[in-house]
């Protein structure tokens, strides 16, 4: 004990910053506030509770540095502010509380504002969502949103004597195809309607194609799932007995409740991106969300664009959700997956692609993390006439793997891991010299 004494009596004199792996600054001005964020990990969550909003921002910095400003558009009456840091497994590892000040001439809504509401109608935007009622006769309403990232309370007046209310609403923290929860609130504080709608999503534009150590290199993405998919029977594959019917089921954000259709087309996107800026031509199965395709569909997308090799792209799921980590899928006994290669050789490119991976998403490289695994159980994989792989990128059931795959400076780094496979696989097929 003696000798622990000199050791305890030191860290009681360090200062606390200097003990704790996480210490935060925040500055609270007039409708919002700025933050100085310390850290040894590289991925936060920022939490904040206003009386009149709130949000949930996900963090990245490589180097445990976090430095930004939150506006909060909604809150000129001030009142109590929460504010918490997080790390990845939803544990707050600093919450303080504060007052936020009050705009100065900020006034409540004088006028009528209790009135019948009719006819809301809410349209999706790839920012937010626009809504549209009546309220006759009355000078003001609220509107109340919420998502599972953000809420707000706000005050809105008619576009014209009628008493048409008609606006849009941006909503940035919440994420694609997430579903928005919006009630129109009379003067009182009585809820009068409510009805809900997802954000949209936009296909980003593609880079303009350049020369690259990826030139001449033909790449397939195959986003998996999509939002109105129908179950269709088809064969499993050439040279295998039987048909199956491809189930529409999808894992879901435990977090985030993100569903994977929309994780996978925006894992898609960036992969594409990067691989058009190496030089390789990409070629999609889908650029939207909306619609329905058949695994023979999506092969034939790759079949007869000559495709060099089949990028899958899913996400897994557990009743456990601690489970995590990466897995490769290939085919085994089609004729299609016979005639590109030998097993063993596939399951050794297989671990090629699932290595670099890895290596970019900050996976240890064993097999505790993920493993190449060779099969029938897929017809996208079997019906591919060329190298084919479905990536499970990660469990959408473990609360970091689902909050990072949402994350769009995550889907580069895997995306990244995904290209150096790729060219990698390219080199060792004679694709391309280096």
């Amino acid at each position: 004990m003696r000798k622990l004494l000199p050791l305890l009596m030191l860290l009681l004199l360090l200062p606390a910053a200097a003990l704790a792996a996480t210490s935060a600054d925040f500055t609270i001005r007039e409708m919002g506030f700025d933050y100085d964020i310390t850290s040894d990990e590289q991925w936060l969550v920022l939490v904040w509770d206003g009386k009149d909003e709130d949000g949930r921002k996900l963090m990245y910095s490589p180097e445990g540095r976090f430095t930004g400003s939150v506006e909060m558009p909604h809150s000129g009456e001030g009142g109590k502010l929460v504010i918490e840091v997080e790390d990845l497994t939803e544990k707050a590892v600093i919450r303080e509380q504060y007052s936020l000040p009050q705009v100065k001439g900020y006034m409540a809504p004088t006028g009528e504002g209790n009135a019948t509401i009719r006819n809301l109608v809410l349209t999706e935007t790839p920012t937010g969502f626009k809504y549209s009622f009546t309220a006759a006769g009355t000078d003001y309403q609220y509107l109340y949103y919420r998502s599972k990232q953000e809420s707000a309370m706000m005050l809105v007046h008619p576009a014209n004597a009628d008493g048409l209310y008609e606006g849009e609403v941006e909503t940035p923290l919440t994420y694609a195809r997430t579903m928005i929860t919006v009630q129109v609130v009379n003067g009182k504080g009585i809820m009068k309607k409510e009805a809900s709608v997802r954000k949209g999503y936009e296909t980003p534009t593609a880079p303009e194609a350049r020369e690259g150590r990826l030139s001449g290199v033909i790449v397939c993405i195959d986003p998996g799932h999509h939002e109105d998919g129908v179950p269709v029977r088809e064969p499993k594959g050439p040279g295998l007995e039987g048909s199956t019917t491809g189930g529409n089921g999808m894992a879901q954000g435990r977090t985030t409740m993100r569903k994977e259709d929309i994780v996978c087309l925006e894992m898609g996107m960036a992969l594409r991106d990067l691989l058009i800026q190496e030089g390789a031509t990409v070629v999609m199965t889908r650029e939207v969300n909306s619609g329905s395709y058949s695994n023979l569909e999506r092969c034939a997308v790759a079949n007869d664009a000559g495709a060099h090799i089949m990028l899958r792209l899913h996400c897994d799921t557990s009743a456990n959700r601690k489970k995590q980590g990466l897995s490769v899928y290939a085919p085994l006994n089609s004729e299609y997956a016979q005639a590109v290669c030998h097993k063993d050789e596939y399951r050794r490119l297989g671990s090629i692609l699932l290595d670099e991976i890895k290596i970019a998403a900050g996976y240890e490289l064993s097999e505790k993390t993920g493993f190449v695994t060779l099969g029938d159980q897929f017809i996208g994989n079997n019906w591919a006439k060329m190298l084919c792989f479905l990536v499970e990128m990660g469990f959408m059931s473990n609360p970091e793997e689902d909050q990072k795959m949402a994350s769009p400076e995550y889907q580069r780094i895997f995306s990244q891991g995904m290209v150096e496979g790729v060219y990698k696989i390219a080199l060792e097929r004679g694709w391309i010299t280096e």
